[in-house]
């Protein structure tokens, strides 16, 4: 059976696509409609009846054909109407929550034959979509609206204690006091922030071009945390027992209740079985000279396999200029971005 994702087809029934302006039609001629997102071979076979078309699929043509009774059936891309006037004969020894003839049909269908069904309910005025035994409701846009918005009010919160915590540890790292507990606290909060994001960009997905104001808004806010997780892999994985295990993506699948416990999150990056939070740590540097210092990565990677950070605060212009590619101008450049992580550390906010 084909897989398919919830949310490819609530994009593909977001607002301002073709098959979101038809079914509104179809709502608001106030007839229902079942319509089968895909044809196959275990489609054709429940399929009895109705009229074969093979035409381009309009807003239009599926708002008329929705006045026949039966299935409308749309070719895999969506982009042509295969069928009309459809009568649907699913195994009815398949299990289904749904009592409506219409919603049943649609639920069984799209369990036998392995592809969406959406529905439209003149007398509920809702949309739904099946999918794998489930049904979806397609919100309006006022709902998901309301929500995107609550979303993107948490999702700045959280921003914003992310980038304080982003400068105590920059502080941390440059005083050389990081322990596996930082890190550990800082990862956590950076999960969770990137959670929060994930769901922010599905709701701009479902509202298709009504979340053009919500996305631009999330891009800014996601700006201050792109990129975060690599440069943290390349300062530390190194100081891992395990190092190939420090993947941040690991945390993906944690629940709120295992991402809490520092412990299971540090053994889950490659600290072994009974990590020492209060173990040591030393940054490899390149998220400081990247983010803060604002050099090249090039040169970033070029100078942290020459130095360690506490190193470079110290090298001289004579020292700089010994690595290969690196003259009096891109020295200065370094002792500018040294400066600038220096200042960084030392004007962070009080805020615990």
């Amino acid at each position: 059976m084909a897989k398919y994702t919830v949310r490819r087809y609530l994009k593909l029934l977001a607002p301002g696509t073709p098959l979101r302006a038809g079914l509104d039609r179809i709502l608001l001629g106030r007839t229902g409609a079942l319509v089968v997102l895909g044809n196959n071979a275990q489609v054709q076979a429940l399929s009895s009846g109705g009229f074969q078309l093979g035409v381009d699929f309009t807003e239009q043509a599926l708002r008329e054909l929705a006045k026949m009774d039966g299935a409308i059936v749309l070719s895999n891309d969506l982009q042509r109407i295969v069928a009309a006037g459809v009568q649907l004969m699913p195994d009815r020894d398949l299990v289904t929550a749904e009592t409506g003839t219409r919603h049943r049909s649609a639920d069984l269908t799209a369990q036998a034959a392995g592809v969406p069904v959406v529905t439209v309910s003149a007398s509920m005025g809702v949309i739904s979509l099946f999918m794998d035994g489930r049904r979806h409701l397609v919100e309006t846009v006022p709902q998901v609206i309301s929500r995107a918005n609550q979303t993107l009010a948490t999702l700045s919160r959280f921003v914003t204690r992310l980038n304080e915590l982003l400068a105590q540890f920059t502080a941390l790292e440059v005083a050389e006091q990081v322990t596996l507990r930082d890190l550990v606290q800082l990862i956590h909060r950076l999960e969770m922030t990137r959670r929060l994001s994930s769901e922010m960009l599905f709701h701009a997905d479902v509202l298709g071009v009504e979340g053009r104001l919500v996305a631009m808004q999330h891009a800014e806010l996601a700006q201050s945390f792109d990129g975060l997780a690599d440069l943290l892999t390349e300062d530390y994985a190194t100081t891992a027992s395990n190092p190939d295990e420090f993947r941040l993506d690991h945390l993906h699948n944690f629940s709120s209740e295992e991402l809490l416990s520092s412990q299971l999150v540090a053994s889950r990056l490659g600290f072994g079985g009974n990590p020492n939070l209060e173990m040591q740590l030393t940054t490899g540097g390149r998220r400081l000279l990247l983010k803060v210092g604002h050099l090249p990565h090039s040169l970033a990677l070029k100078l942290s396999e020459y130095f360690t950070l506490q190193e470079l605060f110290s090298a001289s212009p004579a020292q700089l200029m010994e690595i290969d590619g690196i003259g009096q101008q891109r020295a200065r450049l370094v002792r500018d971005a040294m400066l600038r992580i220096a200042d960084a550390a030392y004007t962070r906010p009080d805020t615990a």
